[in-house]
């Protein structure tokens, strides 16, 4: 989500909480924000589906909570610009008496990261440093990804080197590249679409692969049934104190309560992180998390999708991986639910 979009969704959301009725009130908000802000307001004024009323609502259901509670909420903090460019599990957007308060506006992206983030270092209990490493196509489909590649340049310009690596060690601009590759698909041509296609199951499949197999060596080494929850706590935003997530999801307001990790670790069991290759128009990778209420014996699933994908089109900029959540805040059973007070 763009800088302006994320600095109008999280002092709109504020705004609403304090009863405020200009920015400036809201601690750490400076003029360059304020502009920012108001930027951003005249044009989604403008627009049919701008989304006031709902992050509005979300603001609105944390004010009505606190009060309820006793709180009320005087000072608002804003925090967000702190969180500017982190890799962090928990952004604290906003803080009101002692309130930590995350803002989410439509975003089912949880993670925007590198493959070796994803599926090297989280499920080794790495977490919170970004790694980009050797090409992820390369390293988990060298073959099929050199001959995607070479069926594409045979058809575009035979001149270009003969194999990816040479391609990539050669220095060239390679937008140019990537816009005749992006034709050839939208021409259907069978046999970019099959090489394509073959590239893809393999990334996948090795990508599933290699993060099982993490997981099993760090079991191996971790002995303690809790060992995969961090892995689990950091892809579900379950963080070390109590906190209240909010915003906005597919355009509606919500505003929950997340547990702390121990206050999670005391009613749930994490039962196993399964990786899976999912079959989809690019190389994509489910984890299945499964775990249990420890007292009604209950048992979930919940799947978090994952892209692999170049970061600038096709043969351009190293592959990254966007982890995407497949359900609603709402839905989590250890939530408490704001919208029910």
């Amino acid at each position: 989500m763009a800088r302006a979009q994320t600095v109008f969704s999280e002092l709109y959301v504020g705004k609403a909480i304090g009863a405020i009725q200009d920015i400036k009130n809201i601690e750490n908000v400076d003029e360059n924000n304020k502009i920012i802000y108001e930027v951003e307001l005249e044009k989604r004024k403008k627009s049919t589906k701008n989304n006031l009323n709902s992050l509005e609502k979300s603001g609105l259901l944390i004010r009505e909570y606190l009060l309820k509670n006793g709180v009320i909420p005087q000072k608002v903090v804003w925090t967000g610009a702190e969180n500017v460019g982190a890799m962090v599990a928990v952004a604290k957007d906003l803080e009101v008496s002692n309130f930590r308060i995350s803002v989410k506006e439509n975003a089912d992206v949880f993670i925007n990261g590198s493959p070796i983030t994803i599926f090297e270092d989280i499920p080794c209990g790495i977490f919170g440093q970004r790694r980009k490493g050797d090409d992820w196509y390369i390293l988990t489909a060298k073959s099929e990804l050199n001959e995607y590649y070479k069926v594409c340049k045979n058809l575009i310009d035979n001149k270009l080197p003969v194999s990816i690596e040479d391609y990539y060690e050669s220095n060239r601009d390679r937008k140019e590249f990537s816009k005749e590759v992006a034709k050839l698909h939208k021409n259907k041509t069978i046999i970019v679409l099959s090489t394509y296609k073959k590239m893809c199951q393999k990334v996948r499949e090795n990508s599933a692969e290699i993060f099982n197999q993490n997981i099993k060596n760090y079991q191996k080494k971790n002995k303690s049934k809790n060992a995969l929850s961090a892995a689990f706590h950091y892809f579900f935003k379950v963080n070390g104190v109590k906190y209240i997530l909010a915003g906005t999801e597919k355009n509606k307001a919500f505003a929950v309560i997340l547990k702390s990790s121990s206050e999670w670790l005391k009613e749930y069991e994490l039962l196993s992180i399964l990786a899976t290759p999912n079959d989809a128009g690019q190389p994509e990778v489910n984890l299945n998390c499964k775990f249990k209420n420890k007292i009604t014996k209950e048992e979930y699933c919940f799947v978090l999708r994952i892209e692999i994908r170049w970061s600038h089109g096709k043969f351009c900029g190293n592959p990254e991986a966007k982890v995407y959540k497949t359900w609603s805040y709402t839905e989590l059973p250890w939530i408490e639910n704001l919208n029910l007070f």
